[in-house]
């Protein structure tokens, strides 16, 4: 399944609007060969009834695509505020009026053999593809408990979005789907959950919700922040952030996938096991509802996590 469209015509790059097909790397670029670059994910979410295009937490994948440059030792020349500002550009040039994806890029692009960071051009994209259909069925996710292990830290930097550390998830993703699931779970190498391919894991006991820390080895995405904003402003409980046993995946009253792309799609199995009575949560099914409401400003909470596109007179 294929949820996107065909990508918008426009490309940024370093800071200037191309063609699509002038932002083409070269064959020998570093990053083809080892992977040596970050990147991130932004929704944008149309809103007919305002005619207006909103991203969702702009400031804060920008900032994360900062602090994982800075980890890798690459160099990002613009501001949070300009490269907010380069993608708002970016979608009006496209006219995008619709659901879409922003993929920034920060890549090594220097034809450069040796295995380093060091001593490579870097070079900045920013694309748009529209984004048509769900990423995780909303109906509900069936899932297995992958094989293939979460990279640890001290191997790969899970606080950066890395290029080449989608090897992984991509395995643990075909491996389920080659075993008629819908998505993997990944556990840590001693073996307590960490996350989907590329989505954190959130599940409830009763009326209390956990999910696996940041030094669990996930990469603590920013709609997992917005997700344990809602729960605990609905039910009063902060999430707990603690170690989570595989055979609490077997045992959960509710498990959430969460994630730019993924948003929050339900898990409703688990290795031929049933999540709850095997449907869609009430809980689940609400914070989708609360997420793309106040993303698409059709709910007023938290204005701060959206940014309009559109100058309006």
């Amino acid at each position: 399944m294929n949820p996107f469209g065909a990508p918008y015509p426009l490309v940024n790059v370093d800071g200037r609007l191309v063609d699509r097909s002038e932002a083409a790397v070269d064959i020998h670029a570093h990053v083809l060969s080892y992977g040596t670059g970050t990147f991130e994910g932004i929704r944008a979410y149309w809103n007919p009834r305002h005619e207006q295009l909103y991203l969702s937490e702009a400031v804060g994948h920008f900032e994360r695509l900062h602090r994982s440059a800075r980890i890798l030792g690459l160099p990002l020349t613009f501001s949070v505020a300009e490269l907010v500002e380069l993608t708002r550009e970016l979608l009006r040039a496209n006219e995008v009026r619709g659901n879409a994806y922003v993929r920034p890029i920060l890549l090594q692009s220097g034809a450069v053999l040796p295995v380093r960071l060091h001593d490579v051009d870097v070079r900045l994209s920013i694309a748009v593809t529209p984004v048509p259909g769900d990423y995780l069925a909303a109906a509900g996710v069936r899932c297995m408990v992958s094989t293939w292990r979460r990279a640890p830290d001290v191997t790969t930097p899970n606080r950066a979005k890395v290029v080449g550390s989608y090897v992984g998830p991509a395995l643990a993703k075909t491996e389920a789907v080659r075993a008629g699931f819908d998505e993997a779970l990944m556990l840590t190498v001693d073996g307590f959950v960490a996350e989907a391919t590329t989505a954190n894991v959130l599940m409830r006991f009763g009326d209390r919700w956990s999910t696996p820390p940041g030094t669990d080895d996930i990469l603590e995405g920013i709609t997992r922040a917005q997700v344990m904003t809602l729960l605990a402003e609905s039910t009063g409980t902060p999430v707990v952030e603690r170690r989570i046993h595989r055979s609490e995946l077997y045992c959960a009253d509710e498990i959430v996938l969460c994630g730019t792309a993924a948003t929050v799609a339900s898990v409703v199995e688990v290795d031929g096991r049933t999540v709850g009575d095997g449907t869609v949560g009430v809980p689940g099914k609400q914070l989708r509802a609360d997420l793309w409401a106040i993303s698409a400003r059709d709910d007023d909470r938290h204005p701060e996590w959206t940014t309009p596109v559109y100058e309006k007179g």
